[in-house]
């Protein structure tokens, strides 16, 4: 087992869901089907019947890319704003961010209506 940094649905549609972070890759989080992380993909989303997906105006806040998150090593995650509707970190809004410190201490980034996700190291199995 080996601990890697985690985004971690806490909130919204995200809520349940994890995505494991890779050294050297721009991950991009949001609603369009070709992003990494993406919320149509959500168990929570997916659960939804059409008309309801139609309805889901919190969903419509999520932009296709919403925001980029890279991790060049445990103390250097680059966070950046992709969207209009912007991207907060830690419940302040972000262009471009850099976490230092997610080995010591987890961080929430929330964006949309009311997705949130928390950043956090998390014990993964060895691929």
């Amino acid at each position: 087992m080996q601990r890697i940094p985690t985004l971690v649905g806490v909130g919204g549609h995200f809520e349940g869901e994890t995505f494991k972070l890779q050294y050297g890759k721009a991950h991009i989080v949001g609603r369009s089907r070709t992003v990494d992380f993406c919320l149509r993909r959500a168990a929570k989303y997916r659960a939804l019947d059409q008309k309801q997906k139609e309805a889901d105006e919190a969903a419509q806040t999520v932009s296709g890319k919403h925001f980029q998150i890279k991790m060049y090593n445990l103390g250097s995650i680059e966070i950046k704003n992709l969207s209009p509707n912007g991207t907060k970190l830690d419940g302040k809004i972000i262009e471009t961010a850099v976490i230092s410190d997610v080995a010591t201490k987890a961080h929430e980034i929330s964006f949309g209506l009311n997705e949130v996700l928390r950043l956090e190291m998390r014990a993964h199995e060895d691929d």
